[in-house]
């Protein structure tokens, strides 16, 4: 019986091993928007694959940086585009992975054309991305990352992990929001906040900075997991107790623009 528990033990290790695990950051698959129309780039285990309108992206691969192959398309009698039927894309991303610069050139072309295929991601995968055995899966979407928003500046945030406080079922979150004001002053509020084990898309949280303080909460996924959408409430004077009368509320929309753990000691 010993023997046999033994031999099962080894050979489930070794099944375990035989598997390549591993996390990468993937920022080329997903949906982008271009001016030849929408851009839809996958990946399964080491390989990319790719369409558009009436189009496929073909032998993808990663040079330098940059993501190059082949295209075709069906071309009708009244298309004028500088895509032609076939031929070779170069794209190379953006530092803030939200874009890319485009090149393509056509069978015909002896040199890459003038009229760019720039891109502006849609949706797509920000976050670590899982290969066992060649298989995909995703993780599920965090807070980690930094967020552009169209009221407060920038808001960066890092999903910790751990328990907030004594709950059972809230994740700590903290981040910090950075307020430009004339010149080069950056006003800076530390942000520290929850997101619940089932409802992992909400934060909640406050924010404080020498007397001034508030709290808020966002939702990210409207309309992907790229965006956010919430309030905030802030005191508008300094007191020591926070009247109601002296709230503001403002609604605030936010863009994801890097999925990495941001540095909070810098703008």
């Amino acid at each position: 019986m010993k023997k046999a528990i033994k031999i099962l033990v080894t050979y489930v290790i070794l099944l375990l091993t035989s598997f390549t695990i591993y996390a990468q950051t993937d920022y080329w698959t997903g949906a982008w928007n271009t001016k030849f129309g929408k851009v839809t780039i996958r990946k399964n285990g080491d390989k990319y694959s790719g369409f558009f309108p009436k189009g496929q992206l073909t032998q993808i691969r990663v040079q330098d940086g940059a993501l190059i192959g082949y295209y075709s398309r069906m071309v009708a009698k009244y298309d004028k585009s500088s895509l032609g039927k076939k031929g070779t894309f170069k794209f190379i991303l953006s530092n803030d992975k939200a874009k890319f610069d485009g090149y393509h050139k056509s069978e015909t072309d002896a040199r890459w054309r003038s009229e760019n295929w720039n891109g502006e991601k849609i949706w797509g995968t920000v976050m670590p991305v899982i290969v066992s055995n060649n298989l995909l899966t995703a993780v599920k979407p965090t807070w980690t990352g930094t967020w552009e928003t169209d009221t407060f500046g920038r808001l960066k945030v890092w999903d910790t992990g751990t328990k907030y406080k004594n709950s059972k079922n809230a994740i700590r979150i903290e981040g910090r929001f950075f307020i430009k004001g004339g010149g080069d002053f950056i006003d800076i509020f530390d942000v520290e906040g929850y997101s619940s084990t089932s409802k992992p898309k909400v934060f909640k949280g406050s924010f404080n900075h020498n007397g001034r303080y508030g709290y808020f909460e966002l939702k990210f996924g409207s309309p992907t997991d790229n965006d956010f959408k919430g309030y905030l409430n802030y005191n508008k004077s300094l007191p020591s107790v926070k009247p109601v009368r002296h709230e503001k509320r403002v609604y605030v929309k936010g863009k994801r623009t890097s999925s990495a753990k941001p540095n909070m000691n810098t703008y």
